[in-house]
Parts: structure tokens; C-alpha cells; sequence
């Protein structure tokens, strides 16, 4: 068997050669060939073979700087002969095409995700090496990759080159001036390279074999076209993909790169799930908390090539929690988010599964009883991107959140503790040395009655008092009466802030060191004379600069002109049920040389703020804490040893409150 002059094709006696279409075997003539014959038939057969590897050398060319390397391998055409395409003359016949699949990619997808196939070979023929990689699906008919083989082609077949311009040059046919590569010693390295690793198709009852899948590239690369039809000769192969635009390298992360990609237009056996919690039956001031599977993606839903689909689900955060430090005294800041997980599924989840079939568990942060609109884009069975409305594509939930749908289950609790209606007393000191320093409580507090209208009011109500104090009864009785403590009853927020923004303010120099604050705790005693309903929370912040007063001056330590005791004042409004809170000012107490009471006035200063909030830990202070922090302090449960839900919520826990023209 002679092989073809110009490509090597392995000759059968045909008149002209089925790869090139080379004339191998003309007409019979009279006599000797003449010299000129010879001199004619050489020419012509190094026109062709100079056409034949420059066909190649385009084809394999990657990188300009290869030109000149690629250039000094091509065989020399004779001068003055025509290019073969120039004259006329047979055409080549097409190469035989590939046996009919049995049936069509697609088809085999489907077979692959319900289990009917259990296993596909992928193999690929790159300019790298020829590589095999084995895809499954579980049990939800998630498809999955694993690489089966790999290997170089200079380990396949030692006569190719093994640098890349010189090799990708012989793949795509070129004979040039190198050592040639035998077709049929090419073809049977490949053959035994092949038997190696893609088991043989059986007959009878033995296992059933995977199917095989060649990954075609783009067609006219003579050896890695062999390479194709070697593999179809050996094996059953049950599909082709379509050819890309050009061959992949043959690695095995290239080809499992795109054995994903055609892996995405499998069907989905499952419907693709978002588990979410929802709230059940309410019982006073608590729900009881329910799994909810949020179907993204009907079971049966299959992409073409490069398509997505999407679904946006808007999700809800939980109630408030006091952070475990609060709860035990420490600083209470609770955060405006919630952590929470994203658990994808497919299908749905089940108490008895072992595995349950967790795609993946994204982590995000909702804001406390607010919602968030998400975007989930399906790539393939088993590839969802979670977006936010921004377009923040959010990452798998950080180290330290449970790794399992089970360990998150676990952690929901059977039911959660809602905010119920609040009734809250805002004390605010209107004295101070200039417009600013008042202006910002009063600003703080305004701010403070919204925040709390969205987490309190959301719960069941909200009414507001507001009490503005200033400095005390001055003690000259020439000088007329004032009046120090202007307050309104608890009501609506908007009556609430009408009154703050009516107070007057009370620009005073510092000449004292204490306020009226003791009087604003009276005033809040007796507005909370008389028990309120159970399930409403009632509380009393304190927001000023100055510290109440004693019921008499003790040294330099002032008293209350009307001896009211704050700290009886303050055990009787914990005694009903009010927590008590200050944000308190920065005050440093001055300091007096050679006064020996000067240390009893600094001691009595730092403390007296101290306990207004050390039983309830509500201790707040400006520039840090912001008027939603506070507002989720005052709303947040704290009797309830509770971290809250690790899921979102499909619809909001609490109702909207009803609008209200009082409180505008």
C-alpha cells in the first residue's frame, strides 16, 4: 500500500488520491517516458505537495510570530508552475461522513440525567492530546465531571513533534520537510491508546458500557480527523457534538470545560427549589415557623446553547434580635440585617434523605422585617447565580454557617417571638449651651419615632410620648416661675412628633451639673400609672447631656428644688414593666482642687447614667449608635434565648399596619 506523495494518505490503487485528489495513476501512453515528462511530473507533484502544507500551515497557524517557523518547514514549489487550484481538474471527493447516531445528543442528556445511561465518555482529539472525561448524574439528575484520561500526543504517538507550531502543523496534515508521520502507525497508536481507556461495547448480559460522545472540532485536520474516525471504528459511539470553530487542546480541564458547557443542556429532572421559611398560625405575640419549598425552575425545563433563564423572588427578614451580649448586659447595638442562608435544591427537602440534594447555599443579608429582591439565573441543571438587585452576585455562605440543609433545619426554631405594639416615652433635654447641641437630640429623636414606626408599628401599633425637660427651678424667689417640663400623653407618632417639634428650646451657660431629668422621670411614672395590656411593651428613652439631680444637695453635689427621688422615680417604672434607657452625652465632671467633696461629685456624674440603663442594658451613645440601631434595641425581644431564623422568610411576618392620617 503506497502512500499518497503529497498528504501520505494511504494509497489503494485509485487513480487519484481520496484526500488531496492528487493524480496518482494516469492514462496509459505509448513509449518512454521523455525527460520532459519527468521534469513536468516532478514540477507538478511539488506544486501540489507546497499547496497541500501551505493549506495546512493556515489552518494550524495560532500566533504570527510562528509564521517564520512554520514558513522553513513547508516543501519548496517550483517557479513558473501554477498553483493546482488555478487549473481545472477533478474535484476530491467529499470524506465519508459519520454512521447515523442512534439517537440524537439531546435525547442521550435526558437518558443520562434519569439513569436509563449511567455513564458518557466525552473524548476529545485537541492540538494538545487527546483526553476522556466520564459524566454521571445523582440521584436528583444533577449531571456531574470527573477527568477519566489524558495524554499528550508525543506519548500517544512518538512521531509528532513536540513543539506546539511544528505539531499542530503535522495534526493538520502538513508533510513538510520533517520526518514524516505514518498514517497507519498513527492510526493504530490512537486505536491502542483508545482500548486502554474507553471500554469496548459487549454483547449479551454483561454490565452495559457508557455511551461515548466524540467532541468534534473543526473539520480539514487531517490527524486529528483520523484520530475521529479511528475512535467511530472502535467504539459504539453513540453521538457527535457540533463541530467548534476550532480543535480544543485535548487537556482534560478544557475538555470537562466543555463537557460542562454541553452538560447545561440537559433537562432538569427536579424542579429547581429556594427553601425558605414561612410563618404559620400567630398565637399572641409569636407564629409558628414552617418550611416553604419556593419552586425557581419547573422539573423538565432544558436550555439550548448559551441560553439562561431567570426567576426573581422577593424575600423577607426576620423579627429583631438582641445580640447574646445585650441579653446579659453588655452594649445593646443589634444589627439593621439579618444573616441568613439560600439553600438550593433540587427537589425538595425531606427529614429522612441522608444527602439531602443541595445544589448550593448562598448567604445574604436581609434588613430586619424589610424585604430583598432577588434574581436567580439558571445556567444548567445544578449552576444557579444568585444576583441582588444591584447586580452583587452573592457568594456561598461563610465558614462558621452550617454546611448542610440538616444543621440549618436544625437551627429554625418551632416558632418566633414577633414585636408586639410599642408604647414608647422619649425624654429629651432642651437646655444647652447652643442651638446645635439641642438640635441634634431633637433631630435624633425624630428619626428615632420612624425607625421605630417600621419595626414597633409593624408589630401592632406604636404610640409615642414625648417629654421635653430643662434646667431647674431657679431658687431666687424673685425670679418668676418657669415651667421645666412640657410633655404630651402617649399617642400616634405624628401627633408625637408635632409636640417634639414645638418645644422650646432653653439656651443656658453651663452653671450647673445636673437637670431637671428627675422631674421628666416623674412625669413618665404617671403617664404609665395603670397596667397596660400584657403583650404591650412599653419603654422610656432617656436622651440628654446632664444627669438628674438628688433629692438634696449632698457637698457639691446638687439637688432637686422639688426633692423628687430619680431612683424611686426609676424603681417604679421598672416595677410596671418599662425598660429604661439613656443615650447619654459625653460629660466630663469638673474638676476642684482642695474640695474634698470634689471626688464624691465625679464619683455620683460618671454613675448616675450608669444606673438609669444598667438593668435593662440599654445604654446608647451618639456618633455610634444611630437612631435604627436604638430603635431595634427598644423592639427587639429580650426575654427569648433566640438567634432568630438562618432562612429568609417567603412573605412578611407581620402585616402592614394600617395607615393612619394621625400619624403623618
Amino acid at each position: 500500500m503506497v502512500p499518497c506523495p503529497v498528504c501520505l494518505h494511504p494509497g489503494r490503487g485509485e487513480p487519484r488520491c481520496r484526500a488531496c485528489g492528487f493524480l496518482l495513476n494516469g492514462d496509459p501512453v505509448l513509449g518512454a517516458a521523455t525527460e520532459e515528462d519527468h521534469r513536468s511530473a516532478a514540477a507538478e507533484l511539488a506544486a501540489a505537495a507546497h499547496a497541500w502544507d501551505v493549506d495546512a500551515a493556515r489552518r494550524t497557524l495560532s500566533d504570527p510570530a510562528e509564521r517564520g517557523e512554520i514558513t522553513g518547514l513547508l516543501r519548496p514549489a517550483p517557479s513558473g508552475i501554477p498553483h493546482p487550484a488555478d487549473r481545472p481538474g477533478p474535484v476530491p471527493p467529499p470524506a465519508p461522513e459519520a454512521a447515523a447516531e442512534p439517537y440524537a445528543p439531546a435525547d442521550l442528556l435526558h437518558r443520562l440525567t434519569t439513569g436509563e445511561v449511567p455513564e458518557v465518555l466525552f473524548v476529545e482529539f485537541g492540538t494538545h492530546g487527546a483526553s476522556v472525561v466520564r459524566a454521571g448524574a445523582d440521584a436528583a439528575g444533577l449531571p456531574h465531571t470527573r477527568s477519566h484520561a489524558e495524554a499528550a500526543w508525543t506519548d500517544v504517538v512518538p512521531g509528532l513533534a513536540p513543539a506546539g507550531a511544528l505539531r499542530r502543523f503535522q495534526l493538520g496534515g502538513g508533510v513538510g520537510t520533517v520526518e514524516p508521520v505514518d498514517r497507519l502507525r498513527f492510526d493504530q497508536a490512537v486505536r491502542d491508546w483508545l482500548h486502554t481507556v474507553v471500554p469496548p461495547a459487549r454483547a449479551g448480559s454483561g454490565p452495559r458500557p457508557p455511551a461515548v460522545v466524540l467532541l468534534r472540532g473543526e473539520p480539514g485536520w487531517t490527524l486529528l480527523d483520523r484520530a475521529a474516525a479511528v475512535l467511530r471504528e472502535s467504539c459504539a459511539v453513540s453521538a457527535e457534538s457540533t463541530p467548534q470553530a476550532a480543535p480544543g487542546s485535548g487537556t482534560a480541564s478544557a475538555t470537562t470545560a466543555r463537557v460542562r458547557r454541553l452538560l447545561r443542556g440537559a433537562p432538569l429532572r427536579q424542579p429547581h427549589t429556594l427553601l425558605l421559611a414561612r410563618a404559620g398560625i400567630r398565637v399572641d405575640n409569636h407564629v409558628q415557623v414552617e418550611l416553604h419549598h419556593h419552586v425557581l425552575f419547573e422539573a423538565g425545563l432544558r436550555l439550548a446553547p448559551g441560553e439562561t433563564r431567570t426567576a426573581s423572588v422577593t424575600v423577607y427578614g426576620g423579627p429583631p434580635v438582641l445580640p447574646r451580649r445585650a441579653m446579659a448586659g453588655g452594649p445593646a447595638a443589634p444589627s439593621g440585617t439579618l444573616p441568613v442562608v439560600l439553600p438550593l435544591l433540587a427537589g425538595h427537602y425531606r427529614p429522612e434523605d441522608r444527602r439531602p440534594p443541595l445544589i448550593r447555599m448562598p448567604g445574604a443579608e436581609l434588613p430586619v422585617l424589610g424585604s430583598a429582591r432577588l434574581t436567580f439565573v439558571l445556567h444548567g441543571p445544578g449552576e444557579i447565580e444568585v444576583r441582588t438587585e444591584d447586580g452583587r452576585v452573592l457568594a456561598e455562605a461563610p465558614d462558621g454557617h452550617p454546611p448542610s440543609p440538616h444543621a440549618v433545619i436544625h437551627r429554625v426554631p418551632q416558632r418566633l417571638w414577633l414585636p408586639g405594639p410599642l408604647e414608647l416615652i422619649c425624654a429629651v433635654e432642651m437646655s444647652g449651651t447652643d442651638r446645635a447641641e439641642v438640635a441634634e437630640r431633637v433631630g435624633f429623636t425624630g428619626d428615632l419615632i420612624h425607625a421605630a414606626e417600621r419595626y414597633a408599628g409593624a408589630g401592632g401599633g406604636l404610640r409615642v410620648a414625648v417629654i421635653g425637660y430643662y434646667d431647674h427651678d431657679p431658687r431666687n424667689k424673685d425670679q418668676p416661675d418657669r415651667k421645666f417640663i412640657r410633655s404630651v400623653q402617649p399617642g400616634p407618632p405624628g401627633r408625637a412628633l408635632r409636640q417634639l417639634r414645638e418645644l422650646p428650646l432653653e439656651l443656658l451657660p453651663r452653671d450647673t451639673l445636673t437637670s431637671s431629668l428627675e422631674d421628666a422621670l416623674r412625669a413618665a411614672a404617671r403617664m404609665t400609672d395603670g397596667q397596660p395590656p400584657t403583650s404591650v411593651d412599653r419603654a422610656l428613652l432617656v436622651i440628654g447631656g446632664r444627669p438628674p439631680a438628688l433629692p438634696k444637695q449632698v457637698g457639691l453635689v446638687p439637688g432637686c428644688p422639688g426633692a423628687v427621688d430619680w431612683q424611686e422615680q426609676l424603681w417604679t417604672l421598672r416595677h410596671r414593666g418599662v425598660r429604661v434607657g439613656v443615650r447619654a452625652e459625653p460629660f466630663a465632671a469638673p474638676t476642684t482642687p482642695g474640695v474634698p467633696s470634689g471626688g464624691r461629685l465625679r464619683h455620683y456624674l460618671s454613675r448616675a447614667w450608669q444606673e438609669l440603663a444598667v438593668t435593662d442594658g440599654l445604654h446608647f451613645r451618639p456618633g455610634s449608635d444611630s437612631p435604627e440601631q436604638v430603635a431595634l434595641s427598644l423592639a427587639a425581644e429580650q426575654t427569648r434565648d433566640t438567634d432568630g431564623s438562618p432562612l429568609a422568610f417567603a412573605a412578611p411576618l407581620l402585616p402592614p399596619w394600617p395607615s393612619d392620617p394621625a400619624r403623618s
